[in-house]
C-alpha cells in the first residue's frame, strides 16, 4: 500500500508540488550546511556584500615568490604608493619578479623596502641609480679623524703612525675591520713627499701610517710639518 501511494505521489508531480510548498520560511535558521549545498550552485548574487569584500581582498603577506610568475609585476599592476611593508612576505621580491626600471619613488610607500623584503643578491648594478651610493652604503667603516699635532716633524725617510677606533657604518652589527681593505686620504694641502696608507689594527682599530719618502738625510733642517690634518677613511669588507 505504501509503495503504491508513493508511486501515485510521483505520478501526480509530487516533487514539483513539494517545491511549491517549501520556501525560505519553512527552513530553520542555520540548518543548511555545506553538505546540503551542491557544488557549483552558489553565485555572487547569493553572497552578502561583506562576504564578497572579504573574498576580493588579498590578505597581508599572502603573496610570496611562488605566487608570482617571472616579470609578472610591472608598472601597470601597481597603484601609486600601493606596496607597503605589510603587503610583502619576507624575501618575496627577487630580480626575476621585477621588470627593468619598474620601481621608482611613486611605487613605494615610505619605509616600504627593508632588508627582510629583499632576497639575497636581488639588487644589481642596474637597480642602483648612478651616484646613488655613498661610502657609508658600501663600507663596513667610514668617517674622518683629525690629527691636530704630530709627534715630531717629518725628517727624510721617516714614518709616524696614528691609531684610533673607526666609526662603523651600521652600529650594532659587530663589524670587524681585521680583514677589511682600508682606504685613507688626506685633505688638500697635504705634502706630496709624505705617503699615507691605512691598515687594520689590533682590537678593531685603524692605523694611519704616514711616511716621508726621500729627502736629504744629511740636512738636519730638511723637515716637513704637515700641520693639523683631517683624514677621510673607508674600510671595505673583503670577500
Amino acid at each position: 500500500m505504501v509503495v503504491a501511494l508513493l508511486a501515485l505521489f510521483v505520478a501526480l508531480d509530487g516533487p514539483a508540488t513539494a517545491a511549491r510548498l517549501i520556501d525560505g520560511r519553512s527552513i530553520k535558521t542555520s540548518s543548511i550546511t555545506n553538505k546540503q549545498i551542491r557544488n557549483g550552485t552558489l553565485g555572487t548574487q547569493d553572497l552578502s556584500k561583506t562576504a564578497l569584500k572579504r573574498l576580493q581582498a588579498t590578505p597581508a603577506g599572502s603573496i610570496t615568490a611562488k605566487q608570482l610568475a617571472p616579470k609578472a609585476v610591472d608598472g601597470s599592476k601597481l597603484a601609486d604608493r600601493a606596496v607597503g611593508p605589510a603587503a610583502l612576505a619576507p624575501a618575496s621580491i627577487d630580480a626575476s619578479k621585477l621588470t627593468d626600471g619598474l620601481i621608482g619613488p611613486a611605487q613605494l610607500a615610505a619605509g616600504a623596502v627593508t632588508g627582510s623584503k629583499l632576497a639575497d643578491g636581488s639588487v644589481g648594478a642596474a637597480a642602483v641609480a648612478d651616484g646613488g651610493l655613498q661610502t657609508k652604503d658600501v663600507g663596513d667603516f667610514y668617517g674622518s679623524v683629525m690629527v691636530k699635532k704630530w709627534d715630531r716633524l717629518f725628517a727624510p725617510n721617516t714614518c709616524q703612525v696614528v691609531v684610533f677606533a673607526p666609526e662603523p657604518s651600521a652600529p650594532g652589527m659587530n663589524a670587524a675591520i681585521g680583514d677589511d681593505v682600508v682606504s685613507v686620504s688626506a685633505g688638500t694641502g697635504w705634502p706630496d713627499p709624505i705617503v699615507v696608507t691605512g691598515t687594520p689594527g689590533a682590537g678593531n682599530t685603524l692605523r694611519i701610517v704616514a711616511c716621508r719618502v726621500g729627502g736629504n738625510a744629511a740636512d738636519q733642517a730638511d723637515l716637513i710639518d704637515p700641520g693639523p690634518t683631517t683624514f677621510q677613511y673607508v674600510a671595505f669588507d673583503s670577500p
